[in-house]
């Protein structure tokens, strides 16, 4: 069976991990906790997690905001952080 050319291959937590820059056991947080978009690939207790590097990049785009806040920045003690 031939994989279309323009047909993107799933990747594992690891290669994930790397994309996102953070380790595979976040990953799988973050899959299991509905963060990322992912894809179980067995009914079981405990899922193995698959994913499509397009939907992450998609998904990673939604939280970045263009805008800033005129707020300044505070730190833990309500003191303005220069």
């Amino acid at each position: 069976m031939m994989i279309p050319a323009d047909h993107e291959r799933f990747v594992t937590p690891v290669e994930a991990a790397d994309f996102l820059r953070c380790s595979p056991i976040t990953v799988k947080r973050l899959a299991r906790d509905g963060k990322i978009p992912a894809h179980p690939v067995t009914n079981g207790v405990r899922k193995r997690w698959r994913f499509l590097i397009s939907e992450l990049e998609v998904n990673m785009g939604k939280g970045v905001s263009s805008v800033r806040s005129s707020e300044p920045l505070l730190n833990l003690k309500g003191r303005e952080v220069a």
